[in-house]
């Protein structure tokens, strides 16, 4: 009898044990849910190298976004912490940076890069790591194939919706032989795949393709072969110094023809760089290029005219589109933490399943299981410069 009521004291004893460890396990699992002192987020742009025309702004946005949520008391009130890094506009650095990103500083998202090299180098890392990504360069290649791309976004307009905007451009001018020329960089290389998988669609002839270096000095020679065969205008795909440097040699030469851009050199740099030259020359581009010229009925005129002014005010430069980018990255995310997707997995999710007819400064997103992009060629708009300034051309 005595062993009996051993046995059971001792059963008795063990349970409440077990109980009390039970209960303070998920005593700490609740503490650890209710400290969350951060939503720390990973930002790689390139502040400094040939892409820093590009990277600035978007590194600019992302500090002006992340100072305005915190003093507005964060989010849900848990403040952000942004973690930047420069990569210098160089694959290395930004693989390097991305590593630290994820294994070192545990962010929970990845935003970047600038260029499509370095996006493409990082591409990689989050899908193995597992970490949504949303970059701020152009090639389809980022992602797509989307089987490729889960965890993978981007806000600028695909090269491939900017190639069908100067191809839809062409057509209504009439214009349907052209030579190009691009940068021989992931960019450029991406920008020519589409623009000879859309040409026939759009009864266009490229009857010359030639390609330059980034760093290139002079292109007076593809410029000859791109004259000799004839074509109606020269398509040019790269960003600036290349682009600048084209056009200062087009005229030089005296060649009197259109010369045609890509969203890559939507900024006041490629005015600057390439002075006299640029003028005439037409791109695709987003509309916060020229904020002060979009009516007031349409549905991006608040959060452009918004975003422009707090921008401006801070740092008393024009953001251009690349700041668009860097603004539209963050603030996805931001809706993301603000819904309650606060981790990795559930920020991914968010981004596929519940971003539609989502109104940013770039365009309108519906990002899709199908479509990483979420935009459409009517999200851009044809600019021209004139008297040394980008115009809207109607």
């Amino acid at each position: 009898m005595k062993k009996l009521l051993l046995t059971l004291l001792m059963a008795i004893m063990a349970t409440m044990i077990l109980g009390a460890c039970s209960d303070s396990a998920n005593k700490k699992t609740g503490d650890e849910d209710s400290e969350v002192s951060e939503y720390k987020i990973g930002v790689i742009y390139s502040k400094t190298g040939p892409n820093s025309p590009l990277g600035e702004p978007e590194w600019n946005a992302t500090k002006l976004i992340e100072e305005k949520i915190n003093s507005d008391g964060g989010i849900n009130g848990i403040p952000l912490n942004i973690v930047m890094a420069d990569d210098e506009s160089t694959q290395e650095k930004a693989t390097q940076e991305a590593n630290r990103l994820i294994n070192d500083e545990e962010v929970l998202v990845l935003l970047g890069s600038s260029g499509s090299g370095e996006s493409l180098a990082i591409k990689g890392i989050a899908m193995q790591q597992e970490v949504p990504m949303i970059s701020a360069a152009a090639s389809t290649h980022i992602v797509e194939p989307v089987e490729d791309s889960k965890w993978v976004f981007k806000t600028p307009q695909s090269d491939r919706l900017a190639v069908e905007r100067v191809y839809i451009y062409m057509n209504e001018q009439g214009i349907n032989k052209i030579g190009t020329i691009v940068d021989s960089n992931a960019f450029g290389t991406s920008g020519l795949e589409q623009m000879e998988a859309l040409a026939d669609e759009y009864n266009i002839e490229i009857v010359a393709k030639e390609s330059y270096n980034t760093k290139d000095p002079d292109m007076s020679a593809q410029l000859t072969k791109i004259n000799s065969a004839k074509a109606q205008a020269i398509l040019v795909w790269g960003t600036n110094p290349g682009p600048a440097v084209i056009a200062k040699n087009t005229r030089a030469l005296g060649i009197d023809l259109p010369i045609i851009g890509s969203h890559g050199i939507a900024n006041q740099n490629f005015i600057t760089l390439a002075e006299n030259a640029a003028e005439g020359v037409i791109i695709p581009t987003g509309k916060l290029l020229f904020p002060s010229q979009i009516s007031a009925d349409d549905v991006q005129y608040d959060v452009i005219s918004s975003f422009y002014k707090d921008y401006t005010d801070k740092y008393d430069s024009e953001p251009t589109n690349f700041g668009s980018y860097g603004y539209d990255n963050l603030m996805l995310v931001i809706d993301a933490l603000e819904s309650g997707a606060t981790d990795r997995e559930s920020i991914r999710d968010y981004l596929e399943n519940d971003v539609t007819d989502w109104v940013g400064t770039t365009g309108v997103f519906n990002y899709t299981d199908k479509d990483h992009n979420g935009l459409t060629a009517d999200s851009l708009v044809m600019a021209v410069v004139k008297d040394g300034e980008w115009i809207l051309l109607k």
